[in-house]
């Protein structure tokens, strides 16, 4: 949600050819998890990838990235990241461009410096449109599920076996049909119940004009 608020505060400056950049941050939004997964596979290479070569460059050791159980899960959730990004981004973008002009005017009339507007009029002008964001990608999340079937299968040593691949694979390898009903009902639960929370925790927080 950071990286995504901060490429949209960008993507909203009126500069000429600003819309290039704005068509660039919502560029994950239209590549497929399989494209994406394939993109990342030879990105996380250990010997050929972008990432060994930096690691190489400032004399770190080399990352099994989707090989080693400590970084397969973080690996992943990069992925999940940044395919959000682009989605994120262009709600952030509509909440920005929603906010009325004639506001900063007043503001930097009154002295305001940008940093003093942005926490004082951005911040909670766009509270709702952070509350809509925050929700999706907690969902999102909790569903991931393309990346892992793509890159990991759930390995290695299951460190990558979050519960919507586990269903997957009780129900259509193991046919165990029951557990994997089971899981699904307390996933929903689990996202239920966070909604449920994260309404109750931050809504009363939310700024609605």
């Amino acid at each position: 949600m950071l990286i995504a608020l901060g490429l949209a505060y960008i993507a909203n400056w009126q500069l000429r050819g600003i819309a290039v950049f704005q068509t660039i941050f919502a560029f994950p939004l239209s590549i497929a998890v399989a494209g994406a997964s394939m993109i990342f596979m030879m990105l996380f290479n250990p010997t050929a990838g972008v990432f060994a070569y930096f690691l190489q460059i400032f004399h770190l050791p080399a990352i099994s990235w989707l090989a080693d159980p400590n970084w397969a899960l973080i690996s992943v959730s990069l992925i999940a990241i940044w395919r959000g990004l682009g989605f994120n981004i262009i709600i952030f973008l509509g909440g920005l461009q929603s906010i009325p002009k004639h506001l900063y005017e007043s503001a930097g009339l009154d002295g305001a410096s940008p940093w003093r507007q942005f926490i004082d009029i951005t911040l909670p002008l766009l509270s709702p449109t952070s509350f809509f964001v925050f929700i999706v990608s907690i969902i999102n999340s909790m569903q991931t599920f393309g990346e892992i079937n793509i890159l990991t299968q759930g390995g290695p040593s299951e460190s990558t076996n979050v519960i919507v691949y586990s269903i997957y694979r009780e129900g259509f390898f193991n046919l165990n049909y029951s557990y994997a009903s089971a899981e699904s009902i307390i996933l929903f639960f689990i996202i239920l119940l966070l909604t449920l929370f994260e309404f109750w925790l931050l809504e009363r927080k939310v700024f609605y004009r």
